[in-house]
């Protein structure tokens, strides 16, 4: 089973999963068109494909028709995506699982969300993913809306196979860490893309479709735009992302210094950032760049850096600086504020051991009624 990419008439990148023979699987080409149908990003197609792969590849392996398929094979699935191995005649010793918990769950969600679609299309008797879902509610959710105890509590679908997550604290970086990573950036371009990512908080999808024309130098804000997919592959992620985030001052002189540097008058695009050497100088910046430009980084610095961890360093400072979940939402872009809860509000040791000695005198030993002179 392979994935592959291919140009569509209208000049959009896609990807289909073919079989060994190199044939297109019909079933799951006309699932990735039905999410592409609906508006569905470019990235969530080419995830889509990948974790269909990984269930036709352990289906092959197996020896099994998706069309009878049971819960239990399911359940063999979750097991294969930990050891792909597990499946063969000689079993190698794995100390550490091929694929962390998040990443099993959400190929099993894929599958079910898979089966659905082929249940009500039409065509399939085994209505696997009514059996693998089950409603429930979230009591345990920390954060309640204004609306909560008028409005239904509606329950929301879950996957009867899915792994606990453990809590995983979000990498962030430090002020100086950043200080670091910006001096080491060897042209305007690289500064400026990493001091943006820093300040806004920005997914690198977004900062990658920002046009000249999205930067109000006026009004120091700059707009995140949904213009669907462009020519360096970029695009925002949901439908929630577009939005207007504000911008220091030293933001927008940066931005002027680098347009004055690089937008000469033979520039032909409005992307902001472009590529500065070789046969496509001039032509807008992709995301190899960007994986090209970190990886330089991480060797020169050591310190473990990605353009997602930038975004959790910059919101997390600004709730460390007292900024309410709500507005950490729209800075964000989520459309649900559990995921902006979930991911961001989590203190620092740091800052349980401040709020600990900020209480320390309320909690020291009580006089437990001792009277002066008592032994």
């Amino acid at each position: 089973m392979n994935t592959v990419t291919c140009t569509t008439p209208d000049g959009k990148t896609r990807y289909y999963l073919a079989d060994n023979q190199g044939t297109p699987v019909p079933e799951v080409m006309n699932y990735l068109k039905f999410l592409d149908n609906q508006g569905k990003a470019r990235n969530t197609l080419r995830l889509s494909c990948y974790q269909l792969q990984n269930y036709y590849q352990f289906l092959e392996e197996a020896g099994k028709d998706y069309r009878d398929v049971t819960i239990d094979d399911i359940a063999m699935f979750m097991a294969w995506l930990r050891n792909p191995d597990l499946l063969k005649k000689v079993v190698p010793l794995r100390l550490k699982p091929a694929r962390k918990e998040q990443t099993i769950n959400e190929n099993i969600d894929k599958v079910i969300s898979y089966y659905d679609y082929l249940v009500r299309r039409g065509g399939l008797e085994n209505r696997l993913s009514e059996k693998l879902v089950k409603f429930v509610t979230h009591p345990q959710r920390r954060y309640k809306s204004f609306l909560y105890g008028i409005a239904e509590n509606r329950p929301s679908r879950s996957s009867i196979l899915k792994m606990p997550v453990p809590q995983r604290e979000i990498r962030r970086i430090k002020k100086e860490e950043a200080v670091a990573l910006l001096g080491e950036c060897t042209n305007i371009r690289d500064y400026f893309l990493l001091y943006l990512l820093f300040e806004s908080g920005m997914r690198i999808g977004e900062a990658l479709s920002l046009w000249l024309e999205d930067f109000d130098l006026d009004g120091l804000k700059v707009s995140v735009t949904d213009r669907g997919e462009l020519e360096n592959l970029a695009e925002i992620k949901t439908v929630h992302s577009p939005r207007k985030l504000d911008c220091t001052q030293d933001l927008a002189d940066l931005f002027m210094g680098y347009v004055c540097e690089v937008h000469t008058c033979d520039i032909n695009t409005n992307h902001v950032f472009l590529k500065l050497r070789g046969g496509n100088a001039g032509k807008p910046m992709d995301y190899t760049d960007v994986d090209n430009l970190f990886r330089t980084l991480r060797k020169k610095t050591g310190i473990q850096i990605t353009p997602h961890v930038f975004r959790h360093t910059s919101l997390s400072l600004l709730y460390a600086d007292g900024w309410a979940p709500e507005l950490l939402r729209i800075r964000a872009g989520h459309k649900n504020i559990y995921t902006t809860i979930n991911t961001y509000i989590h203190p620092t040791e740091e800052e349980l051991t401040a709020a600990f000695n900020k209480a320390a005198p309320h909690l020291s030993r009580p006089d437990l009624g001792r009277k002066e002179g008592d032994a």
